[in-house]
């Protein structure tokens, strides 16, 4: 008997230390193949890496051990150390001559749980002067230690998952396809800054409650459109910069502005200005989005500025369409309905205008606990 339980309780173990091992390997796994999108311009490359926060903050002998984020940044150590990592784990050969690259930016989504929540990296290699444009030599180990690691190189179109060990040789010399690929990116980007951005969103919306007609809303829009044009140039351009610390609860601020506003004023004639002064402030907003995307040079500059804005107007112009038909029906119908006694749409414009000037002050809470 005494044998039997013997041999019951070794095999007992055995599995434990099976399913206790299996357990530790699974939590070693890559959660989501690093992206890296390359933007050749006529002197440097811009590499955008994205992927999961938990990957580059749990890099063993790297990352693991040292305070890695701050807010929705990283601490200059955790900064140094993966440029190293990069640097060494990511060859870049230009016209066979390795480059090293240097981070020009690095940021992941605050507040969210490291397992879900994603990074941006923007990393910068100056390109061999003189001689003739040769095809990129790109190796990588990355993420070596993790069995299912893969980095997907992305340029022009061109598309090939690495896995550690591997290499890649892609045509860079195509500045033309580039370039047109660099509108099609910022156009995109500028009309996702708005369709995601709920800030910006509540912000319009606070401004569509109370058009009285279809000419006044283009009106406001048109002065919310020249202001943010014009900083968002300015800041891109780096001609005038505002830290992001201050134009984000500037920005919550307009929110809140705009939501009590439209309960506690009858008249809303000024809101051609008001519209302009707080465009103003939305234009550094949208800047900073597009300075994190990694601005390409020369003419492809200016038609990258020229995407992102037409992006960003396409993109309010759809929602604006949307919405118009939408609130005018409501308010014709609710007038129907208060005659008979039901609720009339002033009600629906103070109790919505309540919940947009909420949503902003809860973001002006949160942007000052996220700062902490």
């Amino acid at each position: 008997m005494s044998h039997v339980l013997r041999r019951a309780l070794r095999a007992l173990l055995a599995t434990l230390c099976l399913a206790s091992s299996t357990f530790t390997f699974a939590h070693q796994l890559q959660v989501e193949p690093v992206a890296i999108k390359i933007r050749p311009q006529s002197s440097f490359y811009t590499l955008e890496f994205t992927g999961n926060v938990q990957d580059i903050t749990q890099i063993p002998e790297v990352t693991k051990d040292i305070q890695c984020v701050q807010g929705n940044s990283f601490t200059p150590a955790a900064t140094k150390a993966l440029e190293q990592y990069i640097n060494q784990r990511f060859q870049m050969g230009d016209n066979g001559v390795p480059i090293p690259g240097e981070i020009q930016l690095i940021e992941h989504e605050a507040g969210l749980d490291p397992t879900k929540a994603r990074f941006k990296l923007l990393i910068r290699y100056a390109r061999t002067a003189g001689g003739e444009v040769r095809p990129l030599q790109i190796a990588s180990t990355l993420f070596d230690y993790l069995p299912n690691a893969i980095a997907t190189i992305n340029i022009a179109g061109f598309q090939r998952n690495l896995k550690p060990g591997e290499s890649t040789t892609v045509d860079a010399s195509n500045l033309a396809s580039n370039l047109l690929r660099n509108v099609i990116d910022f156009l995109w980007l500028g009309a996702i800054h708005i369709w995601e951005g709920v800030d910006h969103l509540l912000f319009i919306f606070g401004l569509l409650l109370v058009a009285p007609n279809l000419k006044m809303l283009i009106k406001v829009l048109t002065g919310f459109t020249i202001a943010h044009s014009i900083t968002l140039i300015l800041s891109a351009l780096q001609i005038v910069s505002v830290p992001g610390k201050f134009v984000d609860p500037l920005v919550a601020v307009s929110i809140i502005f705009v939501g009590v506003e439209n309960i506690v004023s009858k008249k809303h004639d000024k809101r051609f200005w008001i519209a302009a002064g707080f465009g103003l402030i939305h234009g550094f907003a949208f800047a900073g989005n597009l300075r994190a995307a990694g601005l390409p040079e020369g003419n492809a500059l200016f038609w990258s500025l020229l995407s992102f804005n037409v992006g960003v107007e396409l993109a309010q112009l759809s929602v604006c369409l949307g919405a118009w038909p939408v609130l005018k029906y409501l308010e014709k119908s609710l007038e129907k309905g208060a005659k008979r006694g039901g609720i009339a749409y002033p009600a629906i414009v103070r109790f919505a205008s309540g919940g947009i000037a909420a949503m902003g002050l809860w973001l002006f809470i949160k942007l000052f606990v996220a700062a902490e």
